[in-house]
């Protein structure tokens, strides 16, 4: 009887020893598991607050690139882009009110459009990775919208003798300021009240003309537009002195204002020159682009040359006197040009970003 107890004991210690090494390697195998387990769950935890942090700082370039080009926008001189070629990139950098700094190009694709472009890397603390954004718009230059209808836009009577010659005809020569294979759009060669030869002689070969019927629109159209073109010129007053004229390098805006503006030779503009009063040229005065007289034009005794058009919104009844010596060809690049040194720029409603996260 002692000796089956004794076995009884003995069974049961070898069962407890036996039931222990196989309850061991489960309880390593459950802890190992637990530990994957944990380990799974904060990487998890951590992707995705990696993932937000990236989303939330991608937002935040988005908004710097953003606010970079309403920046280049607001702050656009009346001639940043007018005093660069068509072709031509200007790069500035721009700072958001959180002092992110953004990259801002102004590429020159045409007179009066541009693409903008704005380039943002942000390094956010805490997470790794650069987030970078891209935007890219289209600006186009908004001019005031003189009403250009012929080569020579006149409210009044138009007066010329041989050889005068005024060309509607929009042609591309070998330095047109905007390329050799630019579009052309070619007009009607005088849109005025009315077209003659002067006292001084006759007028044989007189350009085809396209008469202004209602006169009081075109005159209420010039009369809107000249409000802006008033504003974005730089202005010099001017008395009886005669004035010299100096072409600089690019395109620019002038206006002259006086009673009665004397242009004495050798004068030369390029760009946008406006008269508000009467304007006697004499000796000579070329102009690249655009001559806008809010008045009286007087240019019987001088040679003017015009590459681009001319505008006279005569106040009362006189005429446009054209001397023997003018020549006027119409240049459709030539008025875009000078019609963006007062133009203000517009971005289009659409834009495109690439947003890499890395």
């Amino acid at each position: 009887m002692m000796w089956y107890s004794e076995r009884k004991v003995r069974s049961a210690a070898a069962e407890r020893a036996r039931r222990a090494g196989f309850v061991l390697p489960f309880v390593v195998v459950a802890t190992a598991l637990v530990a994957v387990l944990a380990l799974a769950a904060i990487s998890t935890i951590w992707r995705g607050y990696r993932a937000t942090r990236l989303a939330a700082n991608g937002v935040r370039a988005q908004f710097a690139a953003d606010e970079g080009a309403a920046l280049q926008l607001d702050a656009w001189p009346s001639e940043s882009l007018a005093s660069m070629p068509p072709g031509a990139t200007l790069s500035t950098r721009q700072t958001t009110a959180v002092g992110d700094s953004v990259r801002v190009r102004v590429t020159r694709t045409q007179p009066l459009v541009a693409w903008l472009t704005a380039d943002v890397a942000l390094e956010p603390r805490g997470t790794p990775g650069v987030v970078r954004r891209h935007v890219t718009r289209a600006v186009s230059l908004e001019p005031p919208a003189l009403p250009i209808v012929g080569a020579v836009t006149a409210i009044a009577a138009v007066r010329g003798q041989d050889p005068t010659t005024i060309d509607g005809r929009d042609l591309v020569d070998a330095g047109d300021a905007c390329g050799p294979l630019r579009d052309t759009l070619s007009l009607v060669p005088v849109a005025s009240s009315a077209l003659g030869a002067s006292s001084g002689g006759a007028w044989t070969a007189r350009p085809a003309t396209s008469a202004l019927v209602d006169t009081a629109t075109v005159r209420a159209a010039f009369d809107l537009a000249w409000i802006s073109v008033m504003a974005r010129s730089p202005v010099r007053a001017v008395d009886s002195t005669p004035q010299l004229l100096a072409a600089s390098p690019g395109w620019h805006a002038l206006l002259l204002d006086g009673a009665v503006v004397t242009v004495r030779a050798p004068s030369r503009w390029r760009g946008l020159l406006a008269v508000s009063g009467d304007l006697v040229v004499t000796g000579s005065l070329t102009v690249d682009g655009i001559l806008v007289v809010r008045g009286r034009l007087d240019a019987r005794g001088a040679a003017l040359r015009i590459r681009g058009a001319l505008i006279v919104a005569s106040l009362g009844n006189p005429s446009v006197e054209l001397g023997d010596q003018t020549t006027l060809r119409y240049d459709r690049c030539a008025v875009q040009l000078a019609l963006a040194t007062v133009a203000v720029p517009r971005a289009q409603p659409f834009s495109l970003w690439f947003s890499p996260l890395n």
